[in-house]
């Protein structure tokens, strides 16, 4: 089996594996691997042949700005035993460069077959459901954080610019 025909069958097999709510998704395959994300491509769900290291990456990726992917990082940190509990200690959130960081766990790079394609899809449609729910939860904790530091009142004292009114004469 060729890694595109594998990626897109993996493709299929996790969407058919999940839940409805959870099949509205943009996916893309390129060379040897396939990315999946909801609201932003910076935080997708990714499957990653690695033929150099024998193993086949199923993970969660944060890559963005360094401060984005680690604040994503942070938010999930606290939720790691709840996610192993569900998908098994195999997984974790690591840094993975010096600006991205992933939650991922890895299965043996087999010749592609069938029953590797069954494997995969099932491991990454259970990150998908087990994570997407807390990645939504976040992402709202986020936003109402923005939010209220938006809507906070100024810090008493002198702005650090001040706007300049031309006076007309």
């Amino acid at each position: 089996m060729r890694v595109r025909e594998f990626l897109a069958l993996v493709l299929e097999r996790t969407e058919q594996q999940l839940p409805t709510a959870l099949r509205h998704f943009t996916a893309r395959i390129r060379f040897v691997w396939l990315q999946l994300h909801y609201w932003t491509p910076q935080v997708h769900y990714e499957v990653w042949l690695t033929r150099k290291t024998g193993r086949i990456e199923i993970g969660l990726h944060f890559e963005g700005p360094r401060e984005f992917s680690y604040r994503w990082a942070e938010a999930m940190a606290p939720r790691m035993p709840q996610v192993q509990a569900r998908l098994g200690p195999q997984v974790e959130l690591e840094e993975w460069t010096s600006q991205w960081t992933r939650i991922h766990q890895t299965v043996p790079y087999e010749p592609l077959s069938e029953a590797l394609v069954e494997t995969v899809a099932q491991r990454l449609a259970a990150s998908m459901a087990v994570l997407q729910p807390m990645l939504e939860e976040e992402r709202e904790r986020m936003a109402q954080e923005t939010e209220m530091a938006l809507a906070a009142p100024p810090r008493p004292g002198r702005p650090r610019w001040r706007r300049h009114r031309r006076r007309l004469p």
